[in-house]
């Protein structure tokens, strides 16, 4: 997965990167579960759910072919970035596991969300992150705050002005987390031969 990760990374030209790249090491990307007990919870968790979003983003744009060339750099960066906000943030990362009273780490919901962090959203999380290292559009700060669509409190901000850019990343990511990362059926992608 990180070798998939690293030819995508390499398609952003923008400056900073590099420095987000040593952010990324030494913060949890690489590591981080994706969720508490849903899609990925597991250890690189993140990083897969990262690059699954980003290849149906790629995909899809070339498929309906309404996206400019010149939008595929912007999709690799809300499609690996969107849930940045799920590594450490202020060096706390977002889950810890799930360790019950009897000693042992839950088998139903192996991580749990890090009391110590406060409940700053991932997706600004994610925004102020990248913001530190890249230069984001303001499209891209829209898609990446908006990614889970109406499924947030922020979510009705947004009713009635989608975005294209904000509705591809919403779709794929809603697409991976509920169908092929979650256990449909094993070793069963729904993506396999569509495009």
């Amino acid at each position: 997965m990180r070798k998939k990760f690293d030819e995508l990374f390499n398609i952003i030209e923008r400056e900073g990167k590099d420095k987000l790249l040593e952010y990324l090491e030494k913060n949890g990307y690489f590591t981080a579960p994706c969720s508490s007990q849903y899609h990925l919870a597991e250890e690189r968790g993140l990083l897969e759910h990262s690059v699954n979003v980003t290849n149906l983003m790629l995909d899809l744009a070339k498929f309906m072919n309404c996206f400019e060339t010149d939008m595929t750099e912007s999709i690799v960066i809300v499609g690996l970035f969107h849930d940045l906000g799920k590594s450490a943030y202020y060096n706390k990362p977002h889950y810890i596991e799930n360790i019950l009273k009897s000693g042992k780490r839950s088998e139903s919901k192996p991580y749990a969300s890090n009391k110590d962090r406060l409940n700053v959203p991932h997706e600004v999380a994610s925004i102020h992150i990248l913001s530190k290292f890249i230069q984001l559009t303001e499209e891209e700060t829209f898609a990446i705050l908006y990614h889970n669509g109406l499924y947030t409190s922020t979510g009705y901000g947004l009713k009635g002005n989608e975005r294209p850019l904000q509705t591809l990343l919403h779709f794929a990511d809603l697409w991976c987390s509920r169908f092929i990362e979650a256990e449909v059926e094993p070793n069963h992608s729904l993506t396999s031969g569509l495009f």
